[in-house]
Protein backbone atom coordinates (compact mmCIF):
# COMPACT_ATOMS: atom_id res chain seq x y z
CA UNK A 1 0.00 0.00 0.00
CA UNK A 2 1.12 3.55 -0.66
CA UNK A 3 1.05 5.93 2.31
CA UNK A 4 0.47 9.46 1.09
CA UNK A 5 0.99 12.45 3.36
CA UNK A 6 2.33 15.06 0.97
CA UNK A 7 0.35 17.88 -0.59
CA UNK A 8 -1.26 16.98 -3.91
CA UNK A 9 -0.99 19.65 -6.62
CA UNK A 10 -4.29 20.77 -7.95
CA UNK A 11 -6.35 19.59 -4.96
CA UNK A 12 -8.87 22.00 -3.40
CA UNK A 13 -7.56 24.25 -0.64
CA UNK A 14 -9.13 23.85 2.82
CA UNK A 15 -8.12 27.11 4.44
CA UNK A 16 -5.04 28.48 6.19
CA UNK A 17 -3.35 25.64 8.08
CA UNK A 18 -2.03 28.15 10.63
CA UNK A 19 -5.56 29.06 11.64
CA UNK A 20 -7.51 25.84 11.24
CA UNK A 21 -7.39 22.88 13.57
CA UNK A 22 -5.18 20.04 12.35
CA UNK A 23 -7.09 16.89 11.35
CA UNK A 24 -6.49 14.17 13.94
CA UNK A 25 -8.61 11.41 12.42
CA UNK A 26 -7.35 7.91 11.77
CA UNK A 27 -5.44 7.25 8.52
CA UNK A 28 -7.87 7.26 5.62
CA UNK A 29 -7.85 4.46 3.03
CA UNK A 30 -8.99 5.31 -0.48
CA UNK A 31 -12.32 3.78 -1.52
CA UNK A 32 -11.00 2.58 -4.88
CA UNK A 33 -7.30 1.80 -4.46
CA UNK A 34 -4.81 0.96 -1.73
CA UNK A 35 -3.52 4.49 -1.12
CA UNK A 36 -3.62 5.68 2.50
CA UNK A 37 -3.71 9.33 3.55
CA UNK A 38 -3.05 11.08 6.83
CA UNK A 39 -6.19 13.26 6.57
CA UNK A 40 -9.74 12.78 5.37
CA UNK A 41 -9.45 15.85 3.10
CA UNK A 42 -6.46 14.45 1.22
CA UNK A 43 -8.22 11.11 0.75
CA UNK A 44 -11.41 12.74 -0.54
CA UNK A 45 -9.42 15.01 -2.85
CA UNK A 46 -7.55 11.97 -4.19
CA UNK A 47 -10.87 10.18 -4.80
CA UNK A 48 -12.17 13.21 -6.69
CA UNK A 49 -9.04 13.94 -8.79
CA UNK A 50 -7.68 10.45 -9.48
CA UNK A 51 -10.87 8.35 -9.56
CA UNK A 52 -13.31 11.05 -10.68
CA UNK A 53 -15.85 10.41 -7.89
CA UNK A 54 -17.02 13.91 -6.75
CA UNK A 55 -17.74 13.28 -3.07
CA UNK A 56 -16.55 16.76 -2.09
CA UNK A 57 -18.71 18.36 -4.75
CA UNK A 58 -21.69 16.37 -3.40
CA UNK A 59 -21.07 17.85 0.05
CA UNK A 60 -20.86 21.32 -1.48
CA UNK A 61 -24.40 20.99 -2.84
CA UNK A 62 -25.59 20.56 0.80
CA UNK A 63 -27.95 17.79 -0.36
CA UNK A 64 -25.84 15.30 1.63
CA UNK A 65 -25.85 15.52 5.44
CA UNK A 66 -23.52 13.74 7.88
CA UNK A 67 -25.67 10.58 8.06
CA UNK A 68 -25.99 10.28 4.27
CA UNK A 69 -22.22 10.71 3.97
CA UNK A 70 -21.62 7.87 6.46
CA UNK A 71 -23.98 5.58 4.51
CA UNK A 72 -22.25 6.38 1.20
CA UNK A 73 -18.77 5.60 2.59
CA UNK A 74 -19.98 2.30 4.08
CA UNK A 75 -21.77 1.47 0.79
CA UNK A 76 -18.53 1.82 -1.14
CA UNK A 77 -16.64 -0.20 1.50
CA UNK A 78 -19.21 -3.00 1.45
CA UNK A 79 -19.97 -3.39 -2.27
CA UNK A 80 -16.73 -2.03 -3.83
CA UNK A 81 -18.42 -0.72 -7.04
CA UNK A 82 -16.23 0.58 -9.89
CA UNK A 83 -15.44 4.29 -9.69
CA UNK A 84 -16.73 5.00 -13.22
CA UNK A 85 -20.30 4.21 -12.05
CA UNK A 86 -20.28 7.24 -9.73
CA UNK A 87 -18.51 10.06 -11.53
CA UNK A 88 -21.35 12.59 -11.33
CA UNK A 89 -22.97 14.34 -8.37
CA UNK A 90 -26.36 13.07 -9.56
CA UNK A 91 -25.26 9.43 -9.36
CA UNK A 92 -24.01 9.98 -5.82
CA UNK A 93 -27.21 11.71 -4.77
CA UNK A 94 -29.03 8.45 -5.46
CA UNK A 95 -27.11 6.93 -2.54
CA UNK A 96 -28.24 9.51 0.04
CA UNK A 97 -31.44 7.51 0.75
CA UNK A 98 -29.74 4.22 1.69
CA UNK A 99 -31.30 2.33 4.61
CA UNK A 100 -30.05 2.36 8.22
CA UNK A 101 -27.96 -0.82 7.80
CA UNK A 102 -25.31 1.32 6.09
CA UNK A 103 -24.78 3.26 9.34
CA UNK A 104 -22.77 0.29 10.64
CA UNK A 105 -19.04 0.73 9.85
CA UNK A 106 -17.55 -1.78 7.43
CA UNK A 107 -13.96 -1.09 8.55
CA UNK A 108 -12.66 -0.61 12.05
CA UNK A 109 -11.28 2.90 12.71
CA UNK A 110 -12.24 4.07 9.21
CA UNK A 111 -10.68 7.52 8.93
CA UNK A 112 -13.17 8.67 6.28
CA UNK A 113 -16.03 8.17 8.76
CA UNK A 114 -14.40 10.76 11.03
CA UNK A 115 -14.62 13.55 8.46
CA UNK A 116 -16.21 16.72 9.86
CA UNK A 117 -18.94 17.05 7.24
CA UNK A 118 -20.77 19.93 8.91
CA UNK A 119 -17.53 21.80 9.58
CA UNK A 120 -16.47 21.38 5.95
CA UNK A 121 -19.84 22.54 4.67
CA UNK A 122 -19.82 25.53 7.03
CA UNK A 123 -16.32 26.65 5.98
CA UNK A 124 -17.22 26.02 2.35
CA UNK A 125 -20.23 28.28 2.74
CA UNK A 126 -18.04 30.98 4.25
CA UNK A 127 -15.66 30.71 1.30
CA UNK A 128 -18.58 31.10 -1.13
CA UNK A 129 -17.69 27.96 -3.13
CA UNK A 130 -20.99 26.47 -4.27
CA UNK A 131 -20.53 25.65 -7.96
CA UNK A 132 -19.34 22.35 -9.37
CA UNK A 133 -16.12 23.87 -10.73
CA UNK A 134 -15.42 25.73 -7.46
CA UNK A 135 -15.80 29.14 -9.15
CA UNK A 136 -17.32 32.05 -7.17
CA UNK A 137 -21.11 32.34 -7.23
CA UNK A 138 -23.13 35.56 -7.08
CA UNK A 139 -26.08 35.35 -4.71
CA UNK A 140 -29.11 37.60 -4.42
CA UNK A 141 -29.69 39.42 -1.14
CA UNK A 142 -32.48 36.99 -0.20
CA UNK A 143 -30.35 33.95 -1.05
CA UNK A 144 -27.47 35.33 0.97
CA UNK A 145 -29.69 35.99 3.99
CA UNK A 146 -31.17 32.48 3.73
CA UNK A 147 -27.70 30.92 3.66
CA UNK A 148 -26.57 33.13 6.52
CA UNK A 149 -29.60 32.08 8.57
CA UNK A 150 -28.85 28.40 7.87
CA UNK A 151 -25.23 28.89 8.93
CA UNK A 152 -26.38 30.50 12.19
CA UNK A 153 -28.75 27.59 12.80
CA UNK A 154 -25.93 25.11 12.26
CA UNK A 155 -23.75 27.05 14.67
CA UNK A 156 -26.53 26.95 17.27
CA UNK A 157 -26.96 23.19 16.78
CA UNK A 158 -23.21 22.76 17.22
CA UNK A 159 -23.32 24.61 20.54
CA UNK A 160 -26.29 22.53 21.68
CA UNK A 161 -24.40 19.35 20.76
CA UNK A 162 -21.46 20.49 22.87
CA UNK A 163 -23.83 21.12 25.77
CA UNK A 164 -25.31 17.62 25.40
CA UNK A 165 -21.82 16.12 25.33
CA UNK A 166 -20.96 17.97 28.53
CA UNK A 167 -24.18 16.79 30.20
CA UNK A 168 -23.50 13.22 29.10
CA UNK A 169 -20.03 13.36 30.65
CA UNK A 170 -21.47 14.65 33.93
CA UNK A 171 -24.21 11.97 33.97
CA UNK A 172 -21.69 9.21 33.26
CA UNK A 173 -19.48 10.45 36.11
CA UNK A 174 -22.47 10.41 38.48
CA UNK A 175 -23.41 6.90 37.34
CA UNK A 176 -19.91 5.60 37.96
CA UNK A 177 -19.84 7.24 41.38
CA UNK A 178 -23.20 5.71 42.31
CA UNK A 179 -22.12 2.27 41.12
CA UNK A 180 -18.92 2.46 43.14
CA UNK A 181 -20.85 3.41 46.28
CA UNK A 182 -23.26 0.53 45.77
CA UNK A 183 -20.64 -2.17 45.26
CA UNK A 184 -18.12 -0.96 47.82
CA UNK A 185 -19.55 -2.95 50.73
CA UNK A 186 -16.56 -5.13 51.52
CA UNK A 187 -13.22 -5.36 53.36
CA UNK A 188 -11.63 -2.73 51.10
CA UNK A 189 -14.21 -0.03 51.83
CA UNK A 190 -14.97 2.16 54.81
CA UNK A 191 -17.65 4.35 53.24
CA UNK A 192 -19.69 6.15 55.88
CA UNK A 193 -22.92 5.83 53.90
CA UNK A 194 -22.94 2.09 54.57
CA UNK A 195 -21.13 2.16 57.88
CA UNK A 196 -17.66 0.92 58.76
CA UNK A 197 -17.16 -2.38 56.96
CA UNK A 198 -13.37 -2.39 57.11
CA UNK A 199 -13.56 -5.63 59.12
CA UNK A 200 -14.59 -8.74 57.14
CA UNK A 201 -18.20 -9.75 57.90
CA UNK A 202 -18.89 -12.54 60.36
CA UNK A 203 -21.71 -14.99 59.59
CA UNK A 204 -24.80 -14.26 61.65
CA UNK A 205 -23.67 -10.75 62.66
CA UNK A 206 -24.82 -7.56 60.96
CA UNK A 207 -21.59 -5.65 60.35
CA UNK A 208 -22.91 -3.12 57.80
CA UNK A 209 -25.53 -0.42 58.03
CA UNK A 210 -28.19 0.36 55.47
CA UNK A 211 -28.64 4.07 54.93
CA UNK A 212 -31.94 5.45 56.18
CA UNK A 213 -34.80 6.04 53.77
CA UNK A 214 -37.45 8.72 53.84
CA UNK A 215 -40.66 6.96 54.94
CA UNK A 216 -42.70 8.44 52.10
CA UNK A 217 -40.08 7.37 49.53
CA UNK A 218 -39.84 3.91 51.11
CA UNK A 219 -43.62 3.41 51.12
CA UNK A 220 -43.95 4.69 47.56
CA UNK A 221 -41.24 2.39 46.22
CA UNK A 222 -42.57 -0.68 48.05
CA UNK A 223 -46.18 0.14 47.21
CA UNK A 224 -45.38 0.14 43.50
CA UNK A 225 -44.62 -3.59 43.77
CA UNK A 226 -48.11 -4.28 45.12
CA UNK A 227 -49.52 -3.67 41.65
CA UNK A 228 -49.92 -6.81 39.59
CA UNK A 229 -48.97 -5.22 36.28
CA UNK A 230 -45.30 -4.77 37.24
CA UNK A 231 -45.03 -8.46 38.13
CA UNK A 232 -46.74 -9.43 34.89
CA UNK A 233 -44.20 -7.34 32.96
CA UNK A 234 -41.29 -9.07 34.73
CA UNK A 235 -42.72 -12.58 34.30
CA UNK A 236 -43.50 -11.94 30.62
CA UNK A 237 -39.90 -10.83 30.07
CA UNK A 238 -38.95 -14.27 28.75
CA UNK A 239 -35.25 -13.52 28.25
CA UNK A 240 -34.88 -12.37 31.84
CA UNK A 241 -37.08 -14.89 33.70
CA UNK A 242 -36.13 -17.91 31.59
CA UNK A 243 -32.48 -16.96 32.08
CA UNK A 244 -32.93 -17.35 35.84
CA UNK A 245 -34.86 -20.62 35.38
CA UNK A 246 -32.20 -22.20 33.18
CA UNK A 247 -29.37 -21.08 35.46
CA UNK A 248 -31.04 -22.70 38.47
CA UNK A 249 -32.45 -25.85 36.84
CA UNK A 250 -29.28 -26.64 34.88
CA UNK A 251 -27.24 -26.38 38.07
CA UNK A 252 -29.63 -28.35 40.28
CA UNK A 253 -26.72 -30.21 41.91
CA UNK A 254 -25.64 -26.91 43.49
CA UNK A 255 -29.11 -26.42 45.02
CA UNK A 256 -29.69 -29.99 46.23
CA UNK A 257 -30.32 -30.04 50.02
CA UNK A 258 -29.30 -26.39 50.35
CA UNK A 259 -30.94 -23.60 52.39
CA UNK A 260 -31.87 -20.75 50.05
CA UNK A 261 -32.82 -17.11 50.72
CA UNK A 262 -34.85 -15.25 48.06
CA UNK A 263 -34.46 -11.46 48.55
CA UNK A 264 -37.43 -9.49 47.15
CA UNK A 265 -39.28 -12.63 46.09
CA UNK A 266 -42.32 -10.95 44.46
CA UNK A 267 -44.55 -13.73 43.11
CA UNK A 268 -41.98 -16.28 44.41
CA UNK A 269 -41.12 -17.65 40.96
CA UNK A 270 -37.39 -17.86 41.79
CA UNK A 271 -38.20 -19.61 45.09
CA UNK A 272 -40.20 -22.22 43.20
CA UNK A 273 -37.39 -22.68 40.68
CA UNK A 274 -35.01 -23.34 43.60
CA UNK A 275 -37.43 -25.75 45.28
CA UNK A 276 -37.88 -27.69 42.03
CA UNK A 277 -34.09 -27.82 41.67
CA UNK A 278 -33.85 -29.69 45.00
CA UNK A 279 -33.36 -27.02 47.65
CA UNK A 280 -33.97 -28.32 51.17
CA UNK A 281 -35.86 -25.16 52.12
CA UNK A 282 -36.37 -21.67 50.70
CA UNK A 283 -37.02 -18.53 52.76
CA UNK A 284 -38.67 -15.91 50.55
CA UNK A 285 -38.74 -12.29 51.79
CA UNK A 286 -40.68 -9.34 50.36
CA UNK A 287 -42.02 -6.17 51.93
CA UNK A 288 -44.84 -5.44 49.47
CA UNK A 289 -48.36 -6.85 49.70
CA UNK A 290 -47.70 -9.09 46.70
CA UNK A 291 -46.39 -11.61 49.20
CA UNK A 292 -49.98 -12.55 50.11
CA UNK A 293 -50.57 -13.62 46.51
CA UNK A 294 -47.20 -15.40 46.61
CA UNK A 295 -48.47 -17.47 49.56
CA UNK A 296 -51.47 -18.59 47.49
CA UNK A 297 -49.20 -19.33 44.52
CA UNK A 298 -46.91 -21.50 46.65
CA UNK A 299 -49.89 -23.43 48.08
CA UNK A 300 -51.42 -23.82 44.61
CA UNK A 301 -48.20 -25.50 43.46
CA UNK A 302 -48.02 -27.66 46.62
CA UNK A 303 -44.66 -26.26 47.73
CA UNK A 304 -45.71 -24.81 51.09
CA UNK A 305 -43.64 -27.44 52.95
CA UNK A 306 -40.47 -26.32 51.10
CA UNK A 307 -40.99 -22.55 50.89
CA UNK A 308 -41.53 -20.14 53.81
CA UNK A 309 -42.68 -16.63 52.91
CA UNK A 310 -41.81 -13.72 55.22
CA UNK A 311 -43.20 -10.17 54.89
CA UNK A 312 -40.85 -7.31 55.79
CA UNK A 313 -37.66 -5.48 54.87
CA UNK A 314 -34.67 -7.78 54.56
CA UNK A 315 -32.78 -5.43 56.91
CA UNK A 316 -35.38 -5.96 59.66
CA UNK A 317 -36.76 -9.51 59.37
CA UNK A 318 -35.63 -12.47 61.48
CA UNK A 319 -34.96 -15.78 59.79
CA UNK A 320 -35.48 -19.09 61.59
CA UNK A 321 -31.92 -20.08 60.59
CA UNK A 322 -28.51 -18.59 61.40
CA UNK A 323 -27.18 -18.81 57.88
CA UNK A 324 -28.12 -19.81 54.33
CA UNK A 325 -26.17 -21.59 51.60
CA UNK A 326 -27.44 -19.63 48.60
CA UNK A 327 -28.97 -16.17 48.09
CA UNK A 328 -31.05 -15.63 44.95
CA UNK A 329 -32.60 -12.32 43.94
CA UNK A 330 -34.04 -10.65 40.87
CA UNK A 331 -32.61 -7.32 41.97
CA UNK A 332 -31.64 -6.02 38.53
CA UNK A 333 -33.71 -3.19 37.09
CA UNK A 334 -33.55 -0.80 34.14
CA UNK A 335 -29.90 -0.02 33.37
CA UNK A 336 -29.05 -2.70 35.96
CA UNK A 337 -29.15 -0.49 39.10
CA UNK A 338 -32.50 1.32 38.81
CA UNK A 339 -34.52 -0.74 41.31
CA UNK A 340 -32.11 0.12 44.16
CA UNK A 341 -32.11 -3.43 45.61
CA UNK A 342 -28.39 -4.08 45.36
CA UNK A 343 -27.64 -2.71 48.83
CA UNK A 344 -30.30 -5.02 50.31
CA UNK A 345 -28.71 -8.06 48.62
CA UNK A 346 -25.31 -7.04 49.97
CA UNK A 347 -26.84 -6.64 53.46
CA UNK A 348 -28.34 -10.14 53.28
CA UNK A 349 -25.03 -11.53 52.06
CA UNK A 350 -23.09 -10.01 54.95
CA UNK A 351 -25.61 -11.12 57.58
CA UNK A 352 -26.75 -14.59 56.56
CA UNK A 353 -24.59 -16.11 53.83
CA UNK A 354 -22.29 -18.93 54.95
CA UNK A 355 -18.56 -18.57 54.36
CA UNK A 356 -18.62 -20.89 51.33
CA UNK A 357 -22.07 -19.72 50.20
CA UNK A 358 -23.15 -18.42 46.79
CA UNK A 359 -25.04 -15.39 45.51
CA UNK A 360 -27.05 -15.83 42.29
CA UNK A 361 -26.37 -13.87 40.13
CA UNK A 362 -22.87 -13.02 41.35
CA UNK A 363 -21.63 -11.03 38.36
CA UNK A 364 -23.37 -8.42 36.25
CA UNK A 365 -22.27 -5.88 33.68
CA UNK A 366 -23.71 -2.94 31.80
CA UNK A 367 -23.35 -2.74 28.02
CA UNK A 368 -23.82 0.44 26.04
CA UNK A 369 -24.30 0.87 22.31
CA UNK A 370 -25.49 3.56 19.90
CA UNK A 371 -28.81 3.63 18.08
CA UNK A 372 -30.07 5.71 15.18
CA UNK A 373 -33.88 5.75 14.86
CA UNK A 374 -35.28 8.70 12.86
CA UNK A 375 -38.84 7.58 13.67
CA UNK A 376 -38.18 7.72 17.41
CA UNK A 377 -36.63 11.18 17.07
CA UNK A 378 -39.64 12.37 15.08
CA UNK A 379 -42.04 11.01 17.70
CA UNK A 380 -40.29 12.27 20.83
CA UNK A 381 -38.22 15.31 19.81
CA UNK A 382 -39.30 16.82 16.48
CA UNK A 383 -42.92 16.54 17.70
CA UNK A 384 -42.40 19.69 19.78
CA UNK A 385 -41.70 21.82 16.70
CA UNK A 386 -45.41 22.07 15.88
CA UNK A 387 -48.01 21.15 18.51
CA UNK A 388 -51.44 22.09 17.20
CA UNK A 389 -49.86 25.07 15.46
CA UNK A 390 -47.77 26.17 18.46
CA UNK A 391 -43.99 25.92 18.94
CA UNK A 392 -42.85 24.15 22.11
CA UNK A 393 -39.19 23.66 21.25
CA UNK A 394 -38.02 24.24 24.82
CA UNK A 395 -39.57 20.85 25.67
CA UNK A 396 -37.14 19.07 23.34
CA UNK A 397 -34.20 19.66 25.63
CA UNK A 398 -36.12 18.50 28.70
CA UNK A 399 -37.26 15.31 26.94
CA UNK A 400 -33.65 14.50 26.04
CA UNK A 401 -32.74 14.48 29.73
CA UNK A 402 -35.15 11.63 30.51
CA UNK A 403 -34.26 8.01 29.93
CA UNK A 404 -36.50 5.97 27.62
CA UNK A 405 -37.00 2.25 28.24
CA UNK A 406 -38.06 0.26 25.20
CA UNK A 407 -37.14 -2.54 22.82
CA UNK A 408 -34.77 -1.38 20.06
CA UNK A 409 -34.93 -2.80 16.54
CA UNK A 410 -31.59 -4.46 15.71
CA UNK A 411 -31.45 -2.60 12.39
CA UNK A 412 -31.16 0.67 14.33
CA UNK A 413 -28.01 -0.40 16.17
CA UNK A 414 -25.07 1.42 14.56
CA UNK A 415 -22.04 0.17 16.53
CA UNK A 416 -20.93 -2.88 18.54
CA UNK A 417 -21.82 -2.86 22.27
CA UNK A 418 -19.18 -1.65 24.73
CA UNK A 419 -18.85 -2.96 28.28
CA UNK A 420 -18.72 -0.33 31.03
CA UNK A 421 -16.01 -1.87 33.18
CA UNK A 422 -16.64 0.19 36.31
CA UNK A 423 -20.16 -1.22 36.64
CA UNK A 424 -19.21 -4.89 36.82
CA UNK A 425 -20.75 -6.06 40.09
CA UNK A 426 -19.14 -8.84 42.14
CA UNK A 427 -21.31 -10.21 44.94
CA UNK A 428 -19.02 -12.36 47.00
CA UNK A 429 -16.59 -11.94 49.86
Amino acid sequence: MAFCDEDLNGYPEFGDSDEEEIDTCSPSLCLFCEAIFTTCELALSHISKIHGVPLLQLLQTRSCDFYSYIKIINYFRRHKPPAHDYQTVESLQGLTTLDQSYMIPECEDDGLLQFDVEGYQESHLQLGLASKDNSPVTLSANEYEALKSKALQLDQLKRELEDLKSQYTEDLTCLRSSAQRLISSGPLSSMTEYGDVSTPPTVGVNTSKVHSLNDAQDDGYIGSYSHYSIHMDMLQDKVRTDGYRQAIVRNSEMFKDKIVLDVGCGTSVLSMFAAKAGAKHVYAVDMSDIIYQAMDIVRENQLEDRITLIKGRIEEVKLPVDHVDIIISEWMGYFLLFESMLDSVIFARNKWLSVDGLVWPNRCKILMTASCDPGLRQKNIDFWEDVYGFKMTCMKYEVCKEGLVQTVNSSHIVCPPVEIQVCIVLLYF
